[in-house]
């Protein structure tokens, strides 16, 4: 029965993804096909579909976002948000005609670490 428990308590923690090691995400961001130019990408871990750990942002630049080795994430579904410059950035008066609303979708991060692409709608 103690053999069970354990195998048990070891099953609900690979699924929470607890032990997990956080993996390198990078990619690339477009709006209507072409770079987007300053921005944001944000991963929440999508808690019900049993991703679990902090989320993390990066900036893009001319298309192309990478989070930081130190804010990578473990492997799951994430919700991820993409965003136009925030608000102090310094890029967000010289970006203010191509801002937009936040866009919004889900992601799948391997347990190797992923490259990703991203297309915001034109009216997201």
């Amino acid at each position: 029965m103690t053999h069970l428990r354990m195998l048990a308590g070891a099953l609900a923690l690979a699924a929470a993804g607890c032990g997990s090691k956080p993996v390198p995400v990078s990619g690339t961001v477009t709006r209507n096909g072409a770079p987007l130019p300053a921005g944001y990408v944000t991963f929440e871990p999508d808690a019900g579909a049993g991703t679990t750990g902090p989320g993390a942002t990066a900036p893009v630049e001319n298309g192309a976002f990478a989070l930081p080795p130190d804010h990578a994430v473990v492997p799951g579904t994430y919700r991820v948000r993409v965003g136009p410059p925030m608000l102090g950035s310094g890029s967000d008066k010289a970006l203010a005609a191509t801002a937009f609303k936040p866009w919004e979708t889900t992601a799948e991060v391997p347990p190797g670490g992923s490259t990703l692409a991203f297309d915001v709608p034109a009216k997201p």
